[in-house]
C-alpha cells in the first residue's frame, strides 16, 4: 500500500508587515523546488484567522507553519525551510 506524503506550508501575515511578502516568496520558491505534489502552500492573513494563529502560538509575522505546527517563529532562510520540509517529507 503506497501512502501520501503531505505537507502543508502555511505562512502566516498581516498586511502591513513589510516582511511578509519576502515570506510568501520564499515559501513559494522552496515549495516550487519539490516536484512532490502532495505539498500543498496556504497563505494565512492573521488578522482574518485569528483564533487559528492564537492557537499555533503566532507572536509576530511572518512566521510558517508546517502541517499546522509553528516551526519558524520569524522568517527562515531558504535552506532552513527546505531542510524542514524534507524532514517532513521523510517522516510521513
Amino acid at each position: 500500500m503506497v501512502v501520501n506524503k503531505v505537507v502543508l506550508v502555511e505562512v502566516l501575515t498581516a498586511s502591513d508587515c513589510g516582511i511578509c511578502q519576502k515570506a510568501k516568496l520564499l515559501a513559494k520558491e522552496v515549495v516550487a523546488e519539490f516536484s512532490d505534489t502532495t505539498i500543498r502552500y496556504r497563505e494565512i492573513n492573521v488578522v482574518e484567522e485569528i483564533d487559528y494563529a492564537v492557537s499555533l502560538g503566532i507572536l509576530n509575522t511572518p512566521a510558517i507553519a508546517l502541517n499546522g505546527e509553528l516551526v519558524f517563529p520569524a522568517l527562515p532562510s531558504k535552506a532552513a525551510l527546505h531542510q524542514a520540509i524534507s524532514e517532513r517529507l521523510r517522516k510521513n
